[in-house]
Formats: C-alpha cells, sequence, structure tokens
C-alpha cells in the first residue's frame, strides 16, 4: 500500500480584522483547476486501497439493500395522498426501485405512474425534486433535476394524457407553486444566479410568453423566499426571511379585490427584529390561521381576523406545554354540525402527539398514535374544502414511514392502503405494535453472500435519556441497541446535528438498523443548536453561541465513554452537512476521543464558506466572518484553521460529491488536504468523491453504496465484527 497522498502547500494569508489566516488550501477551491483533478485522482486510487482492508463492506450492504427493500415492501406508499378533485397524488416506492415514482390515483379507473424518474433517466442521477397539482388535479408541476446540481426544470403537464402544457420554466433552485383556483396559472419564485433579488412571478398558461417575461408581483433581497395560495382563490401569502430558521416577514393579498398580476400584499407580520416566526395558513370556509413562536418557544396556533390580519390583533388558540414544541396544524370541518376543528402535531423529548381542538382551542381529545413511544408526525395535510379526515407520516426507529389517515366520525387514526380503485380500504384503528415494523436480521458472517436470514430477528432496543453537558446543562440523547446487547463496552457510533433548529427525530434508517444489526450501539444526541426543545434550544447554539453544540457533543462522547457503553478505541463519530460540521469540529478539539470520523458534506472552513455553495444563506446561523467578533468566535473552532501539525488524529473518511451547490465540494477537499498533512500515527485519511451527484438525494443503489462504505470503514477502526 502507498503513501498518503499529500497536497501542495502555497503560502496564501489574509490579514482580518487584524488576525493572520492562512489558507495554503486555496488552490483546490477550483473545480476546473487541472491540478486539483490531478489531486482527486490520487486521492481516489488512495482509497481504493484502503477499501481493500474494509472487510465488512460487503456485510453492511446485504444489511443496507435488507432494510431498504424490507421498508419499501411493508410500506410502499411513502407520503401522504395530495387530493385534487377526483385524484389523489402520492410517492410510491418498491423493491428495486432507485427512485420513488409519483402516482395519480382516481376513482373507477386505478392508479398509474404520472411520473417516473427511471424513465427519464435509466443511470438514476435524474431525480423528481418536487410536484404540486393544481385544485382541480387537471394540471401537474413537476421539477425535475439531474447529476445533483438543485437547479431544476419546472414543467406542466396534462394529468390525462401526459403532454407538456407550455415552455419548460427555469426557476434557479426548487420553487413553492401556488396554483390560481381555475388552473389558469401560479405563482412560483426564482433564484437568479448572479445574486439579484429573488421574486415572486406570476405565471400564466394560457399567454405562451417566455417565462422572463412572467410579471413580477413581489422582490426581496431576503434568502428565504415562500409563496402560497388559498383552495379557493382569496388569499395571496408571501413570507420572506434572511436565512432559515430567522424571524420572517408575513404579507397577505385579497386576490378578490386586487388583480392576480398585481395584489395588494399587506405585511401582516414582522420577526426580522425579534427572531419570531409566523407561517400564515388557509383553512376551510375562509379561515385564517398562523402558527408562531412569538413569546412560545415551542411554537403556537393563534387566529386570524381576516379584516384585522395583522399580528397584533392575531388571537391566541393553542400553546404546547413547556418542552413540547409544535410541529404541524390542519384544519378540519365537523360533520353535521360544519364546526371547525384543529388537529395538531407536536413532539415532547421525541415522542409523538396528536390533539384535536375546536375552534377556541379548547382540547377535545389526545388522539393515540401509532406508537406509544418514541415516534415523529409529519407531512400533516388535509384536502381542500370541507374535509372531515387528515393524512399524515408515522416514522421511528425500526418502522418504515407509514402514512395513516385520521377520522373525526370515531377521532381515531387507520392505516391508509390504496387499493386498486384508487381510495384507500378501511384498515383496523392504530392498537398494538405496526405490521409495518421492520425486524432485524441477525448479521452471520457465514451468510454474507445470501439476503439476511428471516428467520432471525431480533429487534433493536431504543431508551430514551439525557446526559450532562460541559456546562450542567441536561442534553436528550436516543441510544439504539442490538436487543440481546450484554453488559460491558462494543463499538459505538454517536451523531448529531445541532444547527438550524431542526430536530434530529425518530425516523427509520437503514444505516442505524444495519449497524445495529451488526452488534454496534448507536447514539443520537440532541444537542444545542437543533430544535429538539423549541427556538430556545436553537438559538442556545446558534450563531456566537455555536461553540454550546459542539461542547454537547464532546460530552455525549465523554459520557458514552463514562457509562461504559464505549471505549474511546470503539467510539466513531458520523454526520452530513451541518451534522458534518459536528464531526468535522469535534475531531479537530478533541482528537484522542475517537477512533474514527466520518465526515459527509460539511462545511469547515468557516471564514470563507459564505463564499462557497450557499453559505450566504447561512450568516444568520453561524455569523459573518467580516464581523471581527464574529470572526473570533468562526475561528475558535473552524475545523480547516484548526488543524494541528504533529496531532495524531483518528482515521477519518472524508466524503463528498464532486460539486456540491448547497455546501460547496471545496470545504471537504480542503480539509481532507489540511488532515492528511497534519497527522500522525499512521490512522489514514480517506477522501471518497462521487460524481454525477449533489448534497441531496441520490440513487437507492448509490446511497447503500456510500453508507455500505462508511459502516466497513467505521466497523474496520472500532473493531466491530459482525
Amino acid at each position: 500500500m502507498g503513501p498518503q497522498p499529500l497536497a501542495r502547500r502555497d503560502v496564501v494569508v489574509d490579514e482580518m480584522h487584524g488576525s493572520r489566516v492562512e489558507d495554503p488550501y486555496r488552490w483546490l477551491e477550483d473545480d476546473e483547476d487541472p491540478a486539483c483533478k490531478e489531486w482527486l485522482a490520487d486521492q481516489e486510487q488512495w482509497l481504493a486501497e484502503q477499501a481493500n482492508g474494509w472487510s465488512t463492506q460487503p456485510v453492511f450492504r446485504k444489511l443496507l439493500r435488507h432494510f431498504v427493500e424490507a421498508g419499501s415492501q411493508a410500506v410502499p406508499a411513502v407520503s401522504p395522498p395530495v387530493s385534487r378533485g377526483r385524484c389523489r397524488f402520492f410517492l410510491r416506492a418498491g423493491a428495486g426501485q432507485e427512485h420513488p415514482v409519483l402516482v395519480a390515483a382516481t376513482a373507477g379507473q386505478g392508479e398509474r405512474v404520472v411520473v417516473d424518474p427511471a424513465a427519464l433517466d435509466a443511470s438514476g442521477r435524474t431525480t423528481l425534486d418536487a410536484w404540486r397539482p393544481s385544485w382541480s388535479g387537471r394540471l401537474l408541476a413537476c421539477q425535475v433535476s439531474s447529476h445533483g446540481s438543485e437547479r431544476p426544470v419546472l414543467t406542466v403537464m396534462d394529468v390525462a394524457d401526459g403532454h407538456q402544457v407550455g415552455p419548460p420554466v427555469y426557476p434557479g433552485r426548487g420553487t413553492p407553486v401556488a396554483w390560481l383556483p381555475d388552473d389558469t396559472g401560479f405563482y412560483y419564485v426564482t433564484c437568479p444566479a448572479d445574486g439579484r433579488d429573488r421574486q415572486v412571478r406570476l405565471r400564466l398558461l394560457d399567454t405562451g410568453q417566455d417565462p422572463g417575461e412572467d410579471a413580477v408581483v413581489f422582490a426581496t433581497g431576503n434568502r428565504q423566499l415562500s409563496v402560497s395560495t388559498s383552495p379557493d382563490g382569496h388569499w395571496l401569502m408571501v413570507s420572506c426571511a434572511p436565512g432559515a430558521q430567522c424571524g420572517n416577514q408575513a404579507y397577505l393579498a385579497d386576490l378578490t379585490a386586487t388583480p392576480a398580476h398585481a395584489p395588494g400584499l399587506r405585511r401582516v407580520h414582522d420577526g426580522t427584529a425579534t427572531g419570531v416566526q409566523a407561517l400564515v395558513k388557509f383553512g376551510p370556509r375562509g379561515l385564517l390561521y398562523a402558527i408562531t413562536t412569538d413569546g412560545a418557544p415551542g411554537g403556537k396556533v393563534c387566529r386570524i381576523d381576516p379584516d384585522s390580519p395583522h399580528a397584533a390583533a392575531w388571537t391566541p388558540l393553542i400553546t404546547p406545554d413547556q418542552d413540547t414544541v409544535l410541529s404541524s396544524c390542519v384544519a378540519l370541518v365537523e360533520p353535521g354540525t360544519g364546526s371547525p376543528r384543529f388537529l395538531v402535531s407536536s413532539a415532547r423529548r421525541g415522542v409523538a402527539g396528536l390533539s384535536l381542538h375546536d375552534s377556541t382551542g379548547r382540547l377535545l381529545a389526545e388522539i393515540d398514535t401509532p406508537e406509544t413511544g418514541c415516534g415523529t408526525v409529519t407531512k400533516l395535510t388535509v384536502p381542500p374544502g370541507d374535509a372531515d379526515q387528515a393524512w399524515f407520516t408515522y416514522s421511528d426507529f425500526v418502522t418504515a414511514p407509514t402514512v395513516y389517515r385520521f377520522s373525526l366520525h370515531d377521532q381515531r387514526c387507520h392505516l391508509d392502503i390504496p387499493v386498486a380503485d384508487g381510495y384507500p380500504a378501511v384498515a383496523p384503528a392504530v392498537s398494538s405494535p405496526l405490521a409495518s415494523a421492520v425486524p432485524l436480521p441477525a448479521a452471520d458472517p457465514a451468510s454474507s453472500a445470501a439476503d439476511p436470514p428471516p428467520h432471525k430477528r431480533p429487534q433493536a432496543v431504543v431508551r430514551q435519556l439525557t446526559y450532562p453537558s460541559e456546562d450542567g446543562t441536561d442534553v436528550p440523547m436516543f441510544l439504539i441497541t442490538p436487543a440481546d446487547c450484554g453488559p460491558g463496552p462494543r463499538p459505538t457510533l454517536l451523531t448529531a446535528y445541532g444547527g438550524f433548529g431542526a430536530t434530529a427525530a425518530p425516523a427509520y434508517s437503514p444505516t442505524i438498523l444495519a449497524w445495529v444489526a451488526a452488534g454496534g450501539v448507536y447514539a443520537i444526541a440532541g444537542v444545542r443548536g437543533g430544535g429538539e426543545l423549541g427556538t430556545t434550544w436553537h438559538r442556545a447554539g446558534s450563531g456566537t453561541n455555536k461553540p454550546t453544540a459542539f461542547a454537547d457533543y464532546a460530552a455525549a462522547a465523554r459520557w458514552l465513554i463514562a457509562e461504559d457503553i464505549t471505549t474511546c478505541d470503539q467510539l466513531v463519530i458520523k454526520g452530513a452537512s451541518h451534522s458534518g460540521l459536528m464531526v468535522a469540529t469535534a475531531i479537530t478539539r478533541d482528537p484522542g476521543l475517537y477512533a474514527a470520523a466520518v465526515c459527509s458534506g460539511a462545511p469547515t472552513d468557516m471564514v470563507r464558506y459564505p463564499r462557497l455553495g450557499m453559505g450566504q444563506w447561512w450568516i444568520n446561523e453561524f455569523g459573518d466572518p467580516d464581523n471581527p467578533d464574529h470572526l473570533d468566535v468562526l475561528l475558535s473552532y473552524s475545523p480547516y484553521h484548526r488543524v494541528r501539525p504533529g496531532t495524531r488524529y483518528p482515521a477519518v473518511l472524508m466524503v463528498t460529491a464532486r460539486t456540491d451547490p448547497r455546501v460547496g465540494a471545496a470545504h471537504t477537499r480542503k480539509f481532507t488536504a489540511a488532515l492528511q498533512h497534519a497527522t500522525t500515527g499512521g490512522k489514514p485519511i480517506v477522501l471518497r468523491c462521487e460524481d454525477g451527484v449533489g448534497h441531496g438525494p441520490r440513487a437507492a443503489t448509490r446511497s447503500i453504496d456510500m453508507e455500505a462504505d462508511a459502516l466497513a470503514f467505521c466497523a474496520t477502526h472500532t473493531g466491530l465484527q459482525p
């Protein structure tokens, strides 16, 4: 095996607010530089040499394939139905499919596939990024992108015969689509590549005009911009914010009083100075309501008077208890009486909740969720009009995402089972553990060449606990172990997200199940910076408080070791995107604490991150390097700048796409080069760079191959023997 490749080091120094900031690998920022391409070729050869020693890779590939296919076989519908007119639209996945397909089901006419990414591109490099049917269900707006570009093409198709309606639209990035009630057009959002203002535009289908001529109805310099319309065509809502999980501005326009191309938008909420977020929603019979964090870190539901829609006049209806985070709310209509009802989904320390309220917010019933333990309710949705049913997706660590239907008739949740005529069969109400819970096969090396034996299926055990951080704060953690896990330390994989207010919620993961089936322990820390305990928890680990998230992460590692769950030689950390930043910071903060690390698609140069990928969108989360106070904090943890020559770093697998339009692949290249130059002790620093994909979803086979490499790397360096 040859020596670890080393990159050229240039003398590049920036003077910033009195600090000298070295950047010897800036040349690796240029994707097309011949020297960069040559360096990547050397890294590919080094990866191949190292991968020869990952003997458990075939076992993990089998396990991952099993759990991917077991999930899709148990629960083929992977999204709640979107009902429009006589049609129901939903995504469906099946064994052997590289991507889910979009299905339309019509009563009396059965089901048919309307969009299949594999039919568009047999290589699996084309993805269906978003879709939205018109209110009648006659037309469908689809957004498709290729090779991980995240720059979709938006086309409109006639659902009946599949023909394209009008020329395609190139919005720059994925966009919401807000249909007019008569199918004549829709609002959408543009994101110019040259940094100009984002715009809400109106696309009228009968004009046939070039999309560049579409009417601009709103423009903003803010990075986040969304648009929606009410099903009856009465209201238009526009929301904008400077970044993710920031206070936003919300605007409303009465489309019955102003023309669609020049709506009279009125600002009804402004939380940019306070950080307060508000989402305006439309209910049946002209109902307006909002979900807001004003005075409620976990969110609350307010009613909006259409005659006085400003936030100061909103009437609070539903405020969750402390430590409960409201995730969604939909409005239903009680059959017979016509009274509005609110169905609210929430989470309290990882346990999903559903509750039913009347029009004043009074609690009518706590609704039984599919499981009583840790789980997640997502994608809560209702059909337009006077709906007495709602749909949602339930998932937990051993249950594939499963679609359920809530009915006001019996106030219970039912499995939503599509049948041949396009409408669900009547399924038993929720009672005992789900039939779709996916059991764990035994990982027997002797049978590694075949599918895991179905007769050996011990379940994983999920524990929910807290551990103390460095400042004494209790931090939540999920611990997933094999059912036959005896005393004593085991190879353990630790992860956390810790950013943008995102919650590390219980969710089905073939990666987790494969690691646990192989005999390992999987730990998920709900560190500050995430949304586990609402907006306060997020603020405690964002901006200049970001180092708190890293302290929580290190405390999780030390707690696992102190509790004899694992040892330093058996502990591996793994993460992607912001979770990858957690990993990169951890190995430069406490390199001796971990045996190995897997870091995927992560920002690691926290000085130049605004210049790479979509980094400009994240200044509210991390801070501005051009602000001297922010720069000091960023330099205190920036992984690329914290690498120290002569340090015994753990074994590290760096993972990136060849081009990453969201984060910027340069982060991974520069950090890899810095670690390879600095490390001592002989543990490898390896780069896995994949072409034809991006930061987001990829074909199932590619995902399995990537995760199999990562888990085999982790097993090799922690001693895990399936």
